[in-house]
């Protein structure tokens, strides 16, 4: 089963063919508007109690005409895509080598680029992205958390911050707080199938609601088509669905 599916539209770190030409695209997606809006996510306290959020109103229904024939279910467009910001160029060529160095394991250099990023450029959230990222990756999910929501906080937009939020609460155990940072990718984008397919994980391994697994795995598979191996956990879901197990 995948553990986790993650697409990193303003980070191409796993990607060895990228272009200069490609990063700079994906760097201009990745800025914050001049806007004052707040991350749909609050910033994490632990204080308070998190209850689980409605997920019913987000997921995508597909339509009859008139001879009750499918009609092809239209995807509405990704909101982060949509903006557009010119970015400095030594900004694109600091995020070339950080990601280049990264790629080769120099995690500390790729770290030292990326900060002079930010330092000199506030209103990108890509770095912060590749940071919590990177944390991540050295089992820092606590560190990795902060830098997700610091990049949220810059560009609210940024889709895939909540799915990468998400994916550093689970980690640490705080799975009703990740359900409502993906209810909040929702949010901006119901059509967004990494959410909706990381709403079947959480549902399904950790808050033991195969119904609602089933529902967003549909909706995953609805958007991006279903492979076999998200076919046959389909088929498992709908299995104990019958047998009443939730």
């Amino acid at each position: 089963m995948k553990y986790f599916k993650y697409n990193m539209q303003d980070i191409s770190a796993y990607v060895g063919k990228a272009s200069a030409v490609l990063i700079a695209c994906l760097l201009l997606v990745a800025c914050a508007t001049k806007q004052t809006a707040q991350p749909l996510v609050a910033v994490d306290t632990m204080a308070e109690k998190v209850e689980l959020l409605a997920t019913e109103q987000y997921l995508p229904v597909q339509a009859y005409d008139e001879a009750h024939q499918l009609i092809p279910y239209q995807a509405k467009e990704n909101p982060y895509l949509a903006q557009k910001k010119q970015v400095d160029k030594g900004s694109v060529l600091l995020f070339i080598e950080a990601q280049t160095a990264w790629r080769n394991g120099d995690s500390d250099t790729a770290k030292q680029k990326l900060n002079v990023i930010i330092r000199n450029d506030k209103g990108l959230s890509g770095p912060w992205m590749i940071l919590g990222d990177i944390a991540l990756a050295e089992k820092n999910s606590a560190l990795a958390q902060k830098h997700y929501q610091q990049g949220l906080l810059i560009n609210p937009n940024n889709v895939n911050g909540y799915t990468a939020l998400a994916k550093a609460q689970r980690i640490q155990g705080q799975y009703n707080r990740a359900q409502n940072t993906l209810v909040s990718a929702l949010k901006l984008w119901s059509d967004f199938p990494e959410a909706h397919y990381n709403l079947s994980i959480l549902f399904d391994i950790y808050l033991n609601q195969s119904e609602k697994a089933k529902q967003h795995l549909n909706a995953y598979v609805l958007l991006e088509g279903g492979d076999e191996e998200s076919q046959q956990w389909l088929q498992q879901l709908s299995e104990r669905s019958i047998a009443g197990e939730d």
